[in-house]
Order: structure tokens, then sequence, then C-alpha cells
């Protein structure tokens, strides 16, 4: 009789070590489970078969006989299921290769991924740095437009009123070139009636020194006349006098007049001598 049946599997430390950490991984459990089941179940299968044929031949030896046969086929099968274990266990390590060098791939990818993320984020806060850089910008721009505009407003509007001012400038201007030349036109109407006038003054000073003088030269020639002359001439003299200052054509006597004295001298003198002639004369008389 054989009392020890093959291995299961004869799977080493490292197998199991690579088993364990695909079974940790969750990746192919299932497939593994699989595996082992089917080898218990052909070990069970098989002995059970053997056990069933010995028993029914009824004797010792049939029963021996029939039990090596069932462990033969067991162990063949087991075989078969080791062989095909094997296999899943180089398909397990090179599924587990390929995860790992996925794996790895996929770190570096989340690496890669991260620092890129870091950057971005760094480039994102760089860029909001200079949003709020730019909108403050903006806001002083917007600001400074508006400030400008109501300036540019009022100095329209000061514009405006310059203008009219302007205008009303130009206007009085025209009307002050008017005037002015209308008061040249005046000033030489004026100086031309001046001129006349003056020239007419002049012939009457002419005439009256003419008669001064030969009322100086009679006076002179005939002292006695000096008397009822000055007296006569002091009479008219103050008819005259009172009668142009009644229709305020003159405002004092042309003797008490210094403005006349500087005038004319020569008149002023003889008048003041006839008024004082006769007013000697009046009170040697009284006497």
């Amino acid at each position: 009789m054989r009392t020890a049946i093959t291995p299961l599997g004869g799977i080493s430390n490292d197998q199991m070590d690579w088993q364990e950490r695909g079974r940790w991984q969750g990746r192919d459990e299932g497939i593994d489970i699989g595996r082992q089941q089917g080898l218990t179940e052909g070990y069970n299968q098989g002995y059970t078969e053997g056990y069933n044929q010995g028993h029914c031949v009824g004797s010792q030896e049939a029963n021996t006989a029939g039990y090596n046969e069932a462990i033969d086929e067991a162990n063949l099968a087991i075989e078969r299921l080791q062989a095909q274990h094997v296999i899943y266990q180089q398909e397990v390590a090179r599924n587990y290769q390929a995860y790992e060098a996925e794996r790895d791939q996929l770190r570096h990818l989340a690496a890669n991924q991260a620092t890129l993320i870091r950057e971005l984020e760094g480039r994102l806060v760089q860029r909001e740095h200079a949003s709020r850089q730019h909108q403050t910008k903006m806001d002083d721009l917007l600001a400074a437009h508006q400030r400008l505009s109501q300036e540019n407003a009022d100095i329209q509007k000061e514009a405006s009123t310059f203008v009219q001012r302007i205008n009303s400038l130009l206007l009085e201007k025209a009307e002050l070139s008017e005037l002015v030349e209308n008061l040249t036109l005046a000033k030489d109407a004026y100086r031309l009636k001046h001129q006349e006038q003056l020239g007419h003054y002049n012939k009457t000073l002419t005439f009256v020194n003419a008669i001064l003088g030969a009322i100086k030269s009679t006076l002179e020639l005939n002292p006695a006349l000096e008397h009822s002359f000055s007296k006569l001439f002091a009479d008219e003299y103050k008819k005259s006098v009172d009668f142009r200052i009644l229709v305020d054509d003159i405002k004092a006597a042309p003797h008490d007049d210094s403005d006349f004295a500087l005038l004319l001298p020569q008149t002023y003198q003889f008048i003041n001598e006839m008024l004082k002639n006769e007013h000697r004369n009046g009170l040697s008389k009284i006497d």
C-alpha cells in the first residue's frame, strides 16, 4: 500500500510570496482560489473512486490494489494540476511583473502629473496675482478716465464760456472800434473847429489889441480923457459882466479869473487899470 501522495503543488516560499503579494494586490485572487479548489477536488475524487473500487472486490488484497490504483490516478491528476499550477504561477509572475511595471509607470506618471499640477497651480497663482494687478490697473485707468472725462467736460464748459466771452469782447471791440472811429472823426472835426475858433480868437485878439493900443495911445495923448473913459468903460464892463453871469455864459468876471489873466495878460491888465482908475477917481470925488 502506498502511504504517501505527491505533495500538492510543491510550492516554494518565493512562489508563496508571489501568490501572497498577488492576492494582496487583489488582481488574480479569484484565479488562484479556483486553482487551489481544482487540486483539492481532484485529490478527493481519486481517493473516493479508489476506495469504492477496492471495497467492492471484498478482499483485503483487492482493497489494497484498488487503493493503490486510486492513489496512482490521484497522483497523476495532481501532477497534471501541478504542471498547470506552474504555468499559472508563471502567468501570475508575468502578470505581476507587468503590473509592477505598469504601477511604476503610473507612479512616475502620477509624480509627473503632481509636478505638473504644482507648476500649473504656481502658474495659476501667478496669473491670479497678475490678474489682480491688471484689475487694479484697470480700476486705476477707469478712475483716471472718469477724472479726465470730468476735467474735459469742465474744460469744454470753460471753453464754451471763454468762447462766449471772446465773442462778447469781439462785439465790444467792434463797438469800441466804431466809437474810436467816431471819436476820431469828432476829434478831427473838433480840431478843425478848434483851429477855426483859434483863428477867430486870434483875429479877435488882434482886434482887441488894436483897440487897446489905440485907447492907450489916445489916453497918453489926452490925459484929461482918462477919467471919463475909465468911468465909461467900468460902467459898460460891469453891465456886460452882470448880464453874462446872469445868462450863465461865464462863471466869474474876467478881472477875477486867474486863467483869463494867463490867457490874455494885456487885456487883464487893461481892465484892472481901468477899474482902478475909475475907483480912484470915484474916491477923489467923494473926498
